[in-house]
């Protein structure tokens, strides 16, 4: 395609509203760009869609009402009864952890962690507990038990979490999605 063609096709084209843009600067640059996401969108709004789905340019068509996104934070369920599970539930009996965790996440209950643990130092699994709380008792249909579990594999086992072909997520970034999921 010559340069003039170009030229021509960029005039025709809609513009992309800040929003459209935002997110194809994510999608094109992944894990560095997800923050601002989140910093810009999500803060201000319930993130009602999967990891993967994040990423998509088309996020403005999704219907939330189409969807279980009423997720709770850590801070609900430390002080709320009525857990879907046993609150003594132990962390490793539903997440696999290395050698290296199983002394620490494994031996934890899912509600110390809920309410804070000195070696979950990024709060990572305080907001994977509250997040799988929220799945099993139904207040998020667009995540499975089974990503939560990919999600901590993949960061435990790589140091990152592959939302999407090509796309890392840190620690971080991962518990920002969480966080967003969870009102």
């Amino acid at each position: 395609m010559s340069t003039e063609d170009q030229a021509g096709r960029a005039e025709q084209a809609v513009p992309m509203t800040p929003q459209g843009a935002a997110r194809r600067r994510l999608a094109k640059a992944g894990l560095g760009a997800a923050g601002v996401l989140w910093t810009t969108q999500a803060s201000a709004t319930r993130m009602c869609v999967s990891a993967s789905a994040a990423l998509s340019g088309d996020l403005a068509s999704r219907n939330p009402s189409a969807v279980s996104c009423q997720g709770r934070s850590p801070g609900y369920w430390k002080n709320h009864g009525g857990w879907p599970v046993s609150s003594d539930t132990l962390f490793g009996s539903v997440f696999s952890c290395s050698e290296w965790n199983g002394g620490t996440y494994g031996s934890a209950s899912l509600l110390e962690l809920v309410r804070g643990c000195k070696f979950d130092k990024h709060n990572f699994g305080k907001h994977l507990v509250a997040t799988y709380l929220n799945v099993k008792q139904g207040w998020i249909s667009y995540l499975s038990e089974r990503t939560l579990q990919q999600m901590w594999a993949e960061l435990q086992s790589t140091g990152h979490y592959q939302p999407a072909k090509g796309v890392f997520w840190d620690v971080e970034t991962t518990k920002k999605y969480l966080e967003s999921t969870q009102g």
